[in-house]
C-alpha cells in the first residue's frame, strides 16, 4: 500500500500548473497566497496575497478564504468571505487555477490487493450473474446495482481518469469498452471481498489495468520502449483518480438535492454559491433578499454534503 503523505493535513495537487502541496505536518495553521509573507506560496495572478487559510487542530481541518477576490471553493461551493468550513477526506478545494484533493489524516492510497481491517463477523459480499452489489464492510447495505445502472453511474469515472492519466481521447471509449467488458467476463465467477480493500480501489485496479493491457497491445506496433507505461500508480494519479470519484459523488448528491429544492433557490445557489456572481446582482435579478441568498446556499451545502457523506458510506 503507498502512503500518500504522514501529514495530518494535505492538499493534494489534481488538477493545474505544477507546485507545491499544501502541507501541515502538525496542529496549526498556514496562509495560502502569493504574497511575500504567505506561509504557503501559491504563485498565479488569480491567487490573492493573503488567499486562504488551513488549519489542523489535531482532529479537525478547516479551510477559510480570507476575502479574496477570486474566491474558494469546497466541493465546487464558494467560501463566503471569513466563512471557515471543516474539510473530509477526498474533498476538492479550489484556488485560482488549482483543484486539491484534501487528504485528511495519515491517509493511504487504496489497494484492493492490500489488506483493509474489517469486522470478523461480517461475511464477504459476492456478486454473481449480472449485477453488482454496493459494498459496505460493516454488511448494513444489500442494494444491488444492475449493469445499465453500474454504467450510468461509474462510467463518468472510468473515461475522465483515462483521459486524464493520458490515454487518448479517441481511445477513451475503448477503455471504458474493456473496463465493462471484463466485469461481465468474470459476472459468474467474481467474488468481491471488502476485506481486501475498498470498491473505488478495485475499480480503479480494473481501470489501470485495462489501460496497461490496451497499451501492451500497441506498443510493438508503435515502437515503444518497454518500460513505457502511460499510467504509472503513483501519488499523483491517486489524486487523479480521487478527483473523479469525488466530482462523480458530487454531481449524483446535486440530482438528489434538486428534488428538494425550489427552481428559484436552486438558481440563486448556482449564480452566487457556484458561478460566483455579485450577491446584489443576483437578488436583483430574483427578487430576493441578500440574506435568503445566503441562506439557501448554507442549506444547500449542507444538503450536499450530508448527500456525499452517504455516498461515501455505502461506496468507500
Amino acid at each position: 500500500m503507498q502512503v500518500l503523505s504522514a501529514a495530518p493535513l494535505r492538499l493534494q495537487r489534481s488538477s493545474g500548473p505544477a507546485c507545491e502541496d499544501p502541507i501541515l505536518r502538525a496542529a496549526g495553521e498556514a496562509v495560502l497566497g502569493r504574497g511575500s509573507d504567505a506561509s504557503i506560496k501559491l504563485e498565479h495572478d488569480r491567487v490573492s496575497r493573503h488567499h486562504a487559510r488551513l488549519a489542523w487542530d489535531g482532529a479537525k481541518a478547516t479551510l477559510s478564504d480570507l476575502g479574496s477576490s477570486g474566491g474558494t471553493l469546497v466541493n465546487g461551493t464558494r467560501l463566503e468571505p471569513e466563512e471557515s468550513v471543516e474539510l473530509h477526506d477526498r474533498d476538492l478545494v479550489t484556488i485560482g487555477p488549482w483543484t486539491f484533493v484534501a487528504r485528511v489524516g495519515s491517509q493511504s492510497a487504496e489497494s484492493h490487493h492490500a489488506p483493509v481491517s474489517a469486522p470478523a463477523s461480517v461475511d464477504p459480499y459476492k456478486t454473481r450473474a449480472s449485477v453488482l452489489l454496493r459494498l459496505r464492510a460493516d454488511g448494513t447495505l444489500d442494494r444491488q446495482v444492475g449493469w445499465n445502472e453500474f454504467v450510468t453511474i461509474y462510467g463518468s469515472v472510468i473515461a475522465g481518469f483515462a483521459r486524464n492519466a493520458g490515454v487518448p481521447p479517441q481511445e477513451v471509449d475503448d477503455i471504458l469498452q474493456d473496463v465493462m467488458l471484463g466485469f461481465f467476463r468474470q459476472a459468474n465467477s467474481f467474488e468481491y471481498d471488502p476485506s481486501r480493500g475498498r470498491f473505488r480501489g478495485y475499480l480503479k485496479t480494473v481501470t489501470l489495468n485495462s489501460i496497461r493491457d490496451r497499451h501492451r497491445r500497441k506498443r510493438p506496433a508503435v515502437g515503444l520502449p518497454e518500460q513505457f507505461d502511460p499510467a504509472s500508480d503513483d501519488d499523483r494519479l491517486q489524486a487523479t483518480w480521487d478527483h473523479e470519484w469525488t466530482s462523480n459523488l458530487l454531481r449524483r448528491a446535486m440530482e438528489k438535492v434538486k428534488a428538494t429544492v425550489q427552481p428559484k433557490t436552486l438558481e440563486a445557489f448556482d449564480r452566487y454559491g457556484v458561478r460566483g456572481e455579485p450577491i446584489a446582482s443576483v437578488a436583483a435579478a430574483l427578487d430576493m433578499s441578500e440574506a435568503a441568498i445566503r441562506h439557501a446556499k448554507m442549506r444547500i451545502m449542507h444538503q450536499l454534503r450530508d448527500e456525499v457523506n452517504k455516498l461515501r458510506d455505502e461506496e468507500g
